[in-house]
């Protein structure tokens, strides 16, 4: 999730930065598939989770933060949906061709409406700010749990990372 997240931020930003008509269109159409790749990632995510326990929280983890871990993750789930369907909605809305992997067009699932694009659009650039702000928060949170409290939060978080601590230590 986390490279997808920055291919597309990276590609999102090309699409306005580069002066190339070419390799700006080229760039859109890589944010576009990445975004409909992320979507389909979180959905699968989402299912999984909603199959599976997640692991335990460390016991001497504060109520609070156990609260504010819940918030965080529920939040990045809904940042995660609703940035590529709010693209998706910006651009179908438009009438605007959503090309993925240059293989095919996704359909036309909104009725074609300006205010609805327009509207979709807004929302899919300033809830990147949020979204920005929500990742860094994160990758904070992780650091702070790692240094900090070296309570093995991060390690659960990285591919092949524990799923469960034995001591609630390291």
């Amino acid at each position: 999730m986390a490279f997808g997240l920055v291919l597309s931020v990276i590609f999102g930003l090309g699409t306005v930065y580069i002066d190339d008509t070419r390799t700006s269109r080229t760039a859109l159409e890589v944010h576009q598939t990445v975004g409909f790749m992320m979507l389909l990632l979180v959905a699968a995510r989402l299912y999984w989770r909603l199959t599976h326990k997640p692991p335990e929280l460390p016991v001497h983890l504060p109520r609070g933060q156990r609260i504010a871990s819940t918030v965080m993750h529920a939040t990045l789930y809904l940042f995660l949906l609703g940035m590529p369907l709010s693209g998706y909605i910006g651009l179908a809305a438009r009438g605007r061709e959503i090309p993925v992997f240059g293989l095919f067009n996704l359909p036309h699932l909104v009725p074609r409406s300006f205010d609805l694009s327009a509207n979709a659009q807004s929302l899919h650039y300033y809830a990147q700010f949020a979204m920005y702000a929500l990742v860094v928060i994160h990758i904070l949170a992780a650091l702070y749990h790692h240094f900090i409290m070296k309570d093995g939060i991060l390690l659960r978080m990285l591919p092949g990372g524990k799923t469960g601590l034995q001591n609630d230590t390291l």
